[in-house]
């Protein structure tokens, strides 16, 4: 099996909202509903307009190295919270079910 996780990992974050809003509860609502899931999309700054108060221009008003900071937070504060069964992303699906095919 074979994956590449590039813009994967806010696109899986943004699959389990119930995790994302258990991390970020004051997450903006209509940013989260216009996303259409795994779309090409600059996923990050979707994610950051989510859920930071300044949003992506705010984080790249200040530049590096806070983009990397605040990705680095999300994967610590939402990561743990990611329910394998509950995520509706298709790429995170496909990294789950190979995962098990490769255990088993």
């Amino acid at each position: 099996m074979f994956r590449l996780a590039i813009e994967e990992m806010e696109a899986w974050y943004l699959g389990d909202q119930v995790a994302l809003l258990e991390a970020y509860p004051r997450a903006k609502r209509e940013v989260l509903d216009r996303y259409v899931q795994d779309s090409v999309c600059h996923t990050w700054e979707v994610l950051a307009d989510a859920i930071d108060p300044g949003g992506i221009a705010a984080i790249k008003k200040v530049g590096w190295p806070l983009p990397g900071q605040v990705k680095s937070e999300w994967a610590h504060k939402i990561g743990p919270l990611l329910n394998l069964e509950r995520n509706r992303s298709p790429s995170f699906a496909k990294l789950r079910d190979g995962i098990r095919r490769l255990v088993s």
